[in-house]
């Protein structure tokens, strides 16, 4: 379906292209240390909120988007989860006269969400984001600002 792309983490966890993974450096004399290189302008972990935008379909992708600014990770499946499930509806609709198509495809999305959302909050410490095939592609280029359209 989909492989995983390792990036290069950034002082306040953002996210270069395609290079190793690096751990953030960590300040031992620190309180909170788990948060280090992790920051977001939302007050949630990225391990956390990564995951959350897959939740609700479209609304807490958007939500995510909207925001949060600083952390790559993060707005990579905000937008992956926005496009997944605008793909999931069009299909939907445009296949709505073939009977179980729809219900296919739902269930098919249903269970896709449930292993983006699995790999988001288990990738979050690598930061190694998990691409659904074209879809993770076009959310690629959205956040990291190649261009816009899909070819």
């Amino acid at each position: 379906m989909s492989s995983g792309h390792r990036y290069e983490a950034v002082g306040d966890g953002n996210i270069g292209v395609e290079a190793e993974v690096i751990s953030p450096v960590r300040d031992t004399g620190s309180v909170n240390d788990e948060s280090i290189g992790y920051e977001t302008s939302i007050p949630i972990h990225p391990k956390i909120l990564a995951p959350l935008s897959y939740m609700v379909p479209l609304v807490a992708g958007l939500i995510v988007i909207l925001l949060e600014r600083r952390n790559t990770y993060v707005r990579l499946h905000a937008w992956q989860a926005v496009i997944f499930s605008l793909a999931v509806g069009v299909f939907s609709m445009l296949l709505f006269w073939v009977p179980f198509v729809p219900t296919l495809i739902h269930i098919v999305s249903f269970f896709a969400t449930g292993v983006c959302m699995y790999r988001a909050w288990r990738d979050a410490e690598t930061l190694t984001f998990f691409k659904l095939g074209v879809v993770g592609d076009f959310a690629e280029r959205q956040v990291l600002g190649s261009t816009v359209l899909p070819f």
